[in-house]
């Protein structure tokens, strides 16, 4: 009797098995015909067949269902059904699952945004080696905006995603070196990382090796380099390669000094937004700097670079108050302005000084 009872169970595990392999076949075939769907664009098909392949417990099609209501791919858009298929394929290990999971609860889709169950998510991939995850990661504790500001977590998961070629976190790591945060300053490590990320014409990297070879910082100073490097990155339209070379053209640096050159790469960064640029832009219409004098042109730019908080923008608005150039003289408007670059950690000159006197006084301030 014992051996008939072993065997049943044996016959049992045997048919389970069977049965388990038929589903893993079927969901895989279900896969197959959803892939060729989308690769065609009907997702409208697509979605029948994933849904049959999740409900066989496949984790990919659980995943692919998940971003088709996440997107409203084939289904109308449902943030909660993506959440509960990216957990059921997260919960069988699924590394693109928990990394979607991460990014609905940083945002808040699907479920309530919670900074713990976004950590957790993005650590476990990182941890796997996602290199996505570990960039990501490295975001987050390097500005802060959702997890608790770490620079040394910065540091470490920039580190992991770097190794693994990812350029934008090589070029992260230049900036941790550069400015010594959670690192010891190191401008050969920031020259180093800059130009790892640089050599896959990552733009912001193209602009940070040619501000070091301008400085002779972490290498020898090279303006033949800087150039270059420059030009490249404004190939790309990166802003700050724009007004990096604007200065140069204005200065001389490297090349003859050419103020239309400097105008024409100023106002590339101008429309991009750039701060330094809309500035000094506005220095050059205030001054007559390769254009005729214009108050009214310098007033908009200087209001430009104020509104994104640079300090000494900031205290070029309250001038135009004080001078009433560009904006109609009004000392108290011209004590705010001021104030403003005060907190922001503007250092007011000799000149800028006696400005300030004059206004604070006429406000009665001290």
């Amino acid at each position: 009797m014992k051996k008939i009872c072993l065997l049943l169970v044996f016959c049992l595990c045997l048919s389970a098995c069977s049965a388990f392999a038929e589903e893993k076949a079927d969901a895989a075939a279900l896969i197959d015909r959803a892939r060729a769907a989308i690769e065609a664009g009907d997702y409208e098909a697509a979605v029948p067949l994933l849904q049959q392949a999740a409900d066989l417990g496949d984790a990919t099609a659980q995943l692919w269902l998940g971003n088709c209501y996440g997107d409203g791919l084939g289904v109308q858009q449902d943030e909660q059904e993506a959440v509960k298929y990216y957990q059921l394929a997260a919960d069988q290990g699924s590394i693109p699952a928990k990394y979607n999971l991460a990014f609905c609860y940083m945002e808040g889709r699907g479920v309530p945004q919670d900074a713990g169950k976004t950590e957790e998510y993005f650590t476990a991939c990182a941890d796997q080696g996602d290199a996505q995850a570990q960039y990501a990661l490295g975001f987050c504790y390097y500005y802060g905006d959702f997890l608790k500001q770490d620079y040394k977590k910065a540091e470490k998961y920039f580190q992991m995603a770097a190794d693994q070629g990812v350029d934008a976190a090589q070029y992260q790591l230049g900036v941790l070196y550069q400015l010594g945060l959670g690192v010891e300053q190191d401008y050969e490590k920031a020259f180093q990382y800059y130009s790892l990320a640089a050599a896959q014409n990552w733009p912001e990297a193209l602009t940070a090796v040619g501000y070091l070879y301008g400085q002779g910082f972490g290498t020898e100073q090279n303006l033949d380099e800087m150039l270059k490097y420059y030009n490249r990155a404004v190939e790309y339209g990166e802003p700050m390669a724009q007004f990096n070379l604007g200065c140069c053209y204005r200065d001389g640096t490297g090349v003859e000094q050419d103020y239309g050159k400097m105008l024409e790469y100023f106002r590339l960064a101008v429309d991009q937004g750039n701060a330094n640029a809309q500035f000094n832009l506005g220095f050059a219409y205030s001054v007559g700097q390769g254009v005729d004098p214009d108050y009214d042109e310098a007033f908009r730019l200087f209001r430009l670079a104020a509104d994104q908080e640079f300090p000494v923008a900031m205290f070029a608005v309250g001038d135009c108050y004080y001078l009433g150039r560009g904006a109609e003289k009004d000392l108290q408007q011209a004590a705010v302005w001021y104030r403003k670059s005060l907190d922001a950690g503007y250092e007011p000159d000799e000149t800028d000084q006696a400005h300030m006197k004059e206004v604070f006084g006429a406000d009665g301030s001290n």
